[in-house]
């Protein structure tokens, strides 16, 4: 059992894993595109998908990172094609920006063999662009970047396809927090104990939890202190694990948003049928 967002999650023992419809969508993933595409369902934005528009006075790129190979999954395919209650990750977390008003274009970095499959989903109220995932996490988002054609006070929003259950909410209160600061971190305040080492083997000491913040995504940054940032990151040749952290670089602020709990990253089997009850419980209470 696990506490997620104030609900009590129940796991079942040994049968946390992946569902049969996953177990069979691993079985039968189609390795052609042509197959792939029929298999592929299409997304669902009618008129009442549509969300209230924030205050953000900025062009905003959304970069949705579906790159993966989800080797932790354990999985034959990579998580954000797994399905999360009737819909891949993937179409879970695309639906999500293409529908949010603020969002002006959509940058989606997946590997080029399923570009096909999404192709259609570019509107002309939201343009989809495709780029292709690089060796690292930074080098994804470098390649975003590079396709998002928002002007340089625009707002780019890195989201992790792998966290799907993000809401509205989440979202337009980063953004706001971006347009007003030029660049935000969606996060919650950190409820473990944490323990720094140095071997490995032994405590070296307890860290101050009041002062630490598990980071989420988005993470939203200007276009131009995100480029600004990637040409030093490039230059001096460091390495970083998140988007904020490259404005960190520059000794630029950055805003915490309060986020959820509930807005947890599908990384391993037992994550899915937690995010299944997550689901379930908002339903329960909508």
């Amino acid at each position: 059992m696990a506490f997620v967002g104030g609900w009590l999650i129940r796991g079942r023992g040994s049968e946390i894993n992946l569902s049969g419809r996953n177990r069979e969508l691993c079985n039968s993933f189609p390795r052609s595109r042509k197959s792939r595409r029929r298999r592929t369902a299409r997304l669902s934005m009618s008129s009442s998908d549509l969300v209230k528009t924030s205050t953000v006075s900025r062009q905003v790129c959304a970069i949705v990172l579906a790159g993966g190979v989800g080797k932790r999954m354990k999985a034959d395919v990579p998580k954000q094609f797994l399905v999360l209650d009737g819909q891949t990750i993937l179409h879970r977390s695309l639906e999500l920006f293409l529908s949010l008003p603020e969002v002006t274009e959509v940058v989606l970095v997946v590997d080029e063999s399923y570009h096909e499959d999404y192709v259609d989903l570019s509107s002309s109220r939201c343009q989809l662009h495709f780029a292709s995932p690089g060796k690292e996490r930074q080098d994804s988002v470098y390649n975003g970047l590079q396709k998002a054609t928002v002007n340089d006070a625009g707002l780019i929003c890195v989201h992790d396809a792998a966290r799907p259950l993000v809401t509205p909410d989440e979202i337009r209160k980063v953004l706001n927090d971006a347009d007003a600061h030029g660049a935000a971190v969606l996060g919650v305040p950190c409820k473990a104990t944490v323990k720094e080492s140095e071997d490995g083997s032994f405590v070296l000491r307890t860290i101050q939890r009041s002062r630490l913040w598990e980071v989420q995504t988005p993470q939203v940054v200007e276009k131009k202190v995100l480029t600004e940032g990637f040409d030093l990151v490039r230059e001096q040749g460091l390495e970083v694990t998140d988007d904020v952290s490259i404005v960190e670089q520059l000794g630029k602020p950055v805003k915490l948003t309060m986020g959820e709990y509930t807005n947890i990253k599908i990384t391993t089997p037992e994550d899915l049928p937690i995010a299944e009850s997550i689901l379930n419980a908002r339903r329960s209470l909508s």
